[in-house]
């Protein structure tokens, strides 16, 4: 810091514009709101008395003099409720000088200090608003002092400001707005505070990967000191009080982390979720100190509740090629050793209704995975046969891990196959992650299938039957066969060529294939299951990029597996993939055009909308009988292929993931982990996806 604060002026960075770092669309925003639980007292439980150095009475007695005028029981500068005014300037103004004087009264009483000044400071941004429409608003946000520019990666709190209490809501909406680009540019949160001011009121909103927890609605002058115990919280306790996690260790501009006792620098950060709710997967490229070998760190909240976890499976597969191998995993324990879950602060709900909303509160905790080998992106391969290799070795992989582990794997998609170098081979091979929603299964007649209502997936990727009728199904390995046969599907509507060559003739949600991005599972059954071989070719000739031309009689043999055969097993799946891989290797010349030639435009194609009426019901009679009953990275990054509006559930999105760097910040003042700047797409072994409304995660369990 260049000059003592508090006794220096902080610098005054004007209103800071923060970028668009996602479109946050309905999807998202409702899906937190649906996930929100009010606590009236959750802030004592927050902000503990006993963590502050001087006690926030002692501080607010001790502001009388310029701040707090104890006769009238009012703060003497708080901006009056005026939309006239520019109340953010004025808000800010008085944050800050409350900060101020917070720090000289711990000083005054010789306690000690935070390592960093944090400043409050006014923001614009673009925000959800409660009629639909989205705009750029005015706000606040607290971040640390001496930064030049903020961005989403810098916030660590956020603050929207309304008129009146009875506008409370649409700060609350833009609140959740704010919260998603904090989690989807920040790789280190537990969690995210935001609060809502309205005239002489504020609310404060918890948000973590459960969805929102809201405190009462308190009076600013009468709840004074509860005021002024957030604000100490936020800007004299350390930065764990604010959300992030203090385990990430900053030496030097580089981050570390420490998992089973050893300690790996951070180099970069290969996918951040994009969305509050579910599993918000971030996962980093490391190295060791001694070693210049690539390990990949995956960060993921996990069902506590859920048995076997993700490194049990992946510990009972650590035999099988072509699964990812796990060196070691362990929960993150919270500041001062706790272990914690996404309930701890939901168990103080009160009321008669209390047993209803913590049957709803997912129990996740923050586990750390850690594996030793590197995946590139499935759509960076190199050639076709590369292509299709990797998916057969991923095909073979699923088949070892059913048969000889008893184990399903559940959410097979774009992002769940990597590509891998193999020492000694020409090419790379398949390697299957992502286990976090495998499920052990068990002989059920014929066949070993999941607990029937048990399912999950990742859009567009799932199988027909789940979609229909999660309740009732099994989940099955013909289900996992069928979504690889999706992920070939849509490489091929997604790309233009090897090497990730993005699509310049159409966008891939213009194209009827696209429907299946939000889960038309009425459009997508009458395609798979009821299109005659002829319609069918037509559809693909529709949706996929000329380059793929040659490999449209595999997917058509693939769907006719799935399609007309009882239920479609490995054995087929390898024979189809073995047979038109000899083919193409025993040609000289494969017949479809390069990449260069085909710069002309695919017909979007126009199916008749009105095959879709009575979809569902219609479709059902389509699926197989026992289904309908049950039912160092590169320096120029690539342009990625169009397949997603941005985002992901349960964390896991749309073909393609945008990746977040880590910011190697080089200012002590500002110990900040990802900032959003777009690189290379890569995939780590172990990462779940991110995925937007547009791919959204499916994840019913009973």
């Amino acid at each position: 810091m260049p000059v003592p604060y508090p006794r220096a002026p902080l610098a005054n960075l004007g209103v800071q514009a923060l970028p668009d770092t996602l479109s946050v669309d309905d999807y998202c925003i409702f899906e937190t709101e649906g996930a929100s639980v009010e606590v009236v007292d959750f802030l004592h439980e927050l902000y503990p008395e006993d963590m502050f150095a001087a006690r926030p009475n002692t501080v607010v007695n001790a502001m009388q003099k310029n701040l707090f005028d104890m006769q009238a029981r009012r703060w003497r500068d708080y901006p009056p409720p005026d939309p006239s005014t520019q109340a953010e300037d004025a808000t800010a103004a008085f944050l800050n000088e409350l900060t101020r004087s917070s720090w000289r009264v711990y000083a005054a009483l010789k306690k000690q200090l935070p390592d960093f000044a944090r400043q409050w400071i006014v923001t614009s941004s673009t925000r959800n608003l409660l009629n639909g429409e989205s705009a750029q608003v005015p706000g606040i946000a607290l971040v640390y002092a001496g930064l030049n520019s903020v961005q989403w990666a810098d916030i660590l709190c956020d603050i929207q400001i309304v008129a009146s209490i009875e506008q409370m809501p649409e700060a609350l909406r833009r609140l959740t707005c704010g919260a998603a680009n904090v989690f989807a540019s920040q790789g280190d949160r537990f969690f995210h505070i935001g609060i809502a001011l309205a005239g002489d009121y504020f609310q404060v909103a918890y948000f973590d990967r459960a969805g929102r927890v809201l405190s009462g609605i308190r009076d600013v002058n009468l709840s004074c000191v509860l005021f002024t115990k957030v604000l100490m919280g936020l800007t004299m306790l350390d930065a764990s009080y604010c959300g992030k996690d203090t385990s990430l260790a900053s030496r030097g501009g580089q981050f570390f982390v420490t998992v089973g006792g050893l300690e790996y620098r951070i180099v970069e950060t290969l996918s951040i979720t994009r969305e509050i709710c579910g599993r918000g997967t971030v996962c980093w490229r490391c190295r060791r100190s001694d070693s210049d070998k690539d390990y990949v760190i995956k960060n993921i909240w996990a069902d506590k509740r859920q048995h076997p976890t993700e490194g049990d499976f992946l510990r009972m597969a650590s035999s099988i090629d072509g699964i990812a191998n796990l060196v070691c995993d362990e929960p993150v324990p919270w500041p001062h050793n706790e272990h914690r879950t996404t309930a701890w602060l939901r168990d103080l709900v009160q009321g008669p209704d209390r047993a209803d909303v913590l049957s709803d509160v997912p129990h996740l905790e923050l586990r750390r995975l850690v594996f030793d080998q590197y995946g590139q992106p499935l759509e960076e391969f190199a050639t076709k046969d590369e292509l299709l290799l990797a998916l057969r070795d991923a095909v073979e992989a699923h088949e070892q891990l059913y048969d000889k582990k008893d184990v399903l794997h559940c959410d097979i998609s774009d992002n769940n196959i990597l590509l891998r170098e193999v020492p000694g081979s020409s090419r790379r091979r398949g390697l299957l992650i992502d286990l976090d929603s495998a499920v052990v299964v068990k002989l059920d007649g014929e066949y070993k299938r999941a607990p029937t209502g048990r399912t999950a997936g990742t859009l567009p990727f799932t199988a027909c039957a789940i979609l229909l009728t999660p309740d009732t199904v099994a989940h099955s390995l013909w289900h996992d066969l069928e979504s690889i046969l999706y992920v070939l599907m849509f490489v091929c509507a997604s790309y233009a060529g090897p090497s990730n060559t993005p699509r310049t003739d159409v966008d891939v949600r213009s194209l009827k294939i696209g429907l299946w991005l939000d889960g038309n599972v009425g459009h997508k059954t009458i395609v798979m299951y009821q299109y005659d071989d002829d319609k069918f070719r037509e559809f693909l000739d529709q949706n996929f990029h000329p380059y793929f031309d040659d490999l449209k009689e595999l997917v058509l043999d693939l769907r006719t597996a799935i399609a007309r055969t009882k239920f479609a097993t490995h054995r087929v799946f390898l024979d189809i993939f073995d047979r038109h891989i000899r083919r193409r290797q025993s040609s000289d010349e494969h017949p479809a055009p390069s990449a260069s030639q085909c710069a002309a435009s695919c017909p979007s194609g126009q199916d008749d909308d009105s095959e879709e009426q009575d979809a569902r019901e219609r479709s059902a009679a389509d699926l197989p009988q026992d289904d309908r009953i049950a039912m160092p990275p590169p320096p120029t990054p690539r342009e990625k292929a169009s397949t997603s509006s941005s985002h992901a559930s349960d964390d896991s999105e749309v073909t393609l993931v945008e990746p977040r760097r880590l910011y190697q910040a080089t200012k002590e003042t500002c110990p900040v982990i990802a900032r959003s700047s777009p690189s290379p797409k890569r995939k780590a072994v172990g990462e779940q996806t991110t995925h937007s409304p547009k791919r959204q995660k499916v994840d019913y369990v009973d």
